[in-house]
C-alpha cells in the first residue's frame, strides 16, 4: 500500500490515470480511503493507494514494431525477455492483441525480493504469489533463468510486481476476499476488488470468472 498527499490540482481520476494508467480505476482509492464523495480531496490530504497492476490500453493494430515500442515505454528497452515477460502475462506471446484491449503491465523494476529456500520450485512461487503457476515463466525471465532450471536454495529472486489472480469457481466476491486478506476490514478489501475488476455488481460473478486481486 502506498501512502500519497494530495497535491493542488489532483483528482481521483487523475491519479489512478497517473498510478494505474486507467483513470476508471479511481473507485478503489475512493473505496480504499472511505470517501463519501471521491470529486471531493483536499490538497495535503493523505491517501492510501492500494496496489494494482498498471494497464495499458491498445490504441492501434498490433505488430512487432507495436509491441517494441510499449515495451520501451514502459521499461525503457526493447530486450525480447522483458517483451515477452509482460506477453505470457497477458497470454497474448502467440496470439494477436485485439485494438481496444487492456494489457496488464507487470513492474520488473524497483520491486520486491525473495531468497529461495530448499524445495521452492518456480511454479510453486508463481502459484503464492500470482495465484497461477503458469506464470512460473515470468520469474524465470524476469532473473534472466535459463529455460527449464530452477533457483537453487539461497538464490535472492526479483519478485516482479503482479497481482494476484483467481478463476470464480462457486463462491461469492465475499469468500473469495476472505481468504486472500483474511476477516479484517473485510467490506473495504471487497469495495477495492470490485473497483479493481470493473464489477458494478459484486453479486453477479460468473463461473471461471477471473478475478484480479489488489496488494
Amino acid at each position: 500500500m502506498k501512502k500519497y498527499e494530495v497535491r493542488a490540482g489532483d483528482t481521483l481520476s487523475g491519479i489512478a490515470e497517473r498510478e494505474y494508467g486507467d483513470s476508471r480505476l479511481f473507485p478503489a482509492i475512493a473505496r480504499q480511503n472511505h470517501l463519501a464523495d471521491p470529486d471531493r480531496i483536499d490538497v495535503g490530504q493523505q491517501l492510501l493507494l492500494p496496489y494494482i497492476t498498471r494497464r495499458h490500453l491498445v490504441g492501434g493494430p498490433d505488430s512487432t514494431a507495436a509491441r517494441k515500442e510499449i515495451t520501451r515505454r514502459y521499461y525503457g528497452t526493447e530486450d525480447v525477455d522483458v517483451q515477452l515477460t509482460w506477453e505470457v502475462v497477458n497470454g497474448v506471446a502467440q496470439r494477436e492483441i485485439q485494438q481496444g484491449a487492456w494489457l496488464l503491465m507487470p513492474e520488473l523494476g524497483d520491486v520486491g525480493h525473495h531468497t529461495v529456500v530448499e524445495g521452492e520450485l518456480l511454479a510453486v512461487l508463481a502459484g503464492r504469489w500470482y495465484g497461477d503457476e503458469h506464470l512460473a515463466l515470468v520469474i524465470a525471465l524476469a532473473n534472466r533463468l535459463p529455460v527449464g532450471t530452477e533457483p537453487a536454495p539461497g538464490q535472492v529472486l526479483v519478485q516482479p510486481g503482479l497481482n494476484r489472480r483467481r478463476a470464480v469457481s462457486g463462491g461469492t466476491l465475499r469468500t473469495m476476499c476472505r481468504d486472500e486478506y483474511g476477516p479484517a476490514d473485510l467490506d473495504t478489501r471487497i469495495g477495492v476488488v470490485a473497483a479493481a475488476n470493473y464489477l458494478s455488481n459484486v453479486d453477479t460473478l460468473f463461473s471461471r470468472q477471473v478475478i484480479h486481486f489488489p496488494s
